[in-house]
């Protein structure tokens, strides 16, 4: 399992915006996951956000290390096709975020259609709690919860986009309305909100549709 994942949002023009998506899942994706050290790329669509920054299209990359991204298999890859001259210089917002992964439950094979992002910072004098609870209590619980296919979560090792929060949690959901549910809101009241939830710091939470998943090679 990849320890890293690329995450990389960016905004496109409405007019633009059917070109831009058949040109990043037949091409663009497609591409890049042939870069050595990619292991696949899954796109996703914003549908909802309290973050004061979220772009419209997110790619998350599932790597192997750090250096993947400016690498020259990547750069090969990522100038071939339609990307590099038509699509690209009308891309907005554009921001690339280094994530280390830290935990993982549930079955991320299984498909799912929605994921649900929670990032957020901590005080530094319950970080190792906050950690600990997050990895053995809350993240494994919610994984229980129906509708729920998989989580992991991750800590952000570099970014170009300024304020962003060092924690990060990827919730896989079948659809927006788990995280409204009753067994929800009953997973949620565990050790980790009693002892460290009020320590959080700029928790945001986001959900985006997934729109494409592109395995490597």
């Amino acid at each position: 399992m990849p320890d890293y994942a690329y995450f990389v949002q960016m905004d496109i023009p409405d007019d633009r915006d059917a070109e831009f998506n058949r040109v990043y899942d037949t091409e663009h994706a497609k591409y890049l996951c042939q870069a050595p050290g990619v292991h696949s790329c899954n796109r996703y669509r914003l549908q909802s956000t309290n973050a004061a920054k979220f772009a419209r299209y997110a790619a998350l990359y599932a790597i192997d290390e750090p250096g993947v991204p400016y690498s020259d298999g990547w750069r090969v890859e990522g100038e071939k096709g339609d990307w590099a001259t038509k699509i690209r210089p009308h891309a907005t917002n554009r921001t690339h975020t280094m994530l280390k992964r830290i935990a993982d439950a549930g079955d991320e094979s299984a498909d799912a259609g929605y994921i649900f992002i929670v990032q957020t910072d901590v005080a530094s004098e319950v970080e190792d709690e906050f950690n600990r609870l997050y990895d053995t209590v809350h993240l494994p619980g919610l994984c229980q919860v129906d509708g729920v296919v998989s989580a992991r979560r991750y800590r952000v090792e570099s970014t170009n986009l300024d304020g962003i929060q060092k924690y990060a949690a990827v919730y896989r959901i079948t659809s927006p309305s788990v995280i409204d549910s009753e067994p929800w809101q009953a997973a949620v009241q565990d050790e980790w909100t009693a002892k460290v939830r009020d320590k959080c710091v700029g928790l945001t939470r986001t959900i985006m549709q997934q729109v494409a998943r592109h395995p490597a090679g």
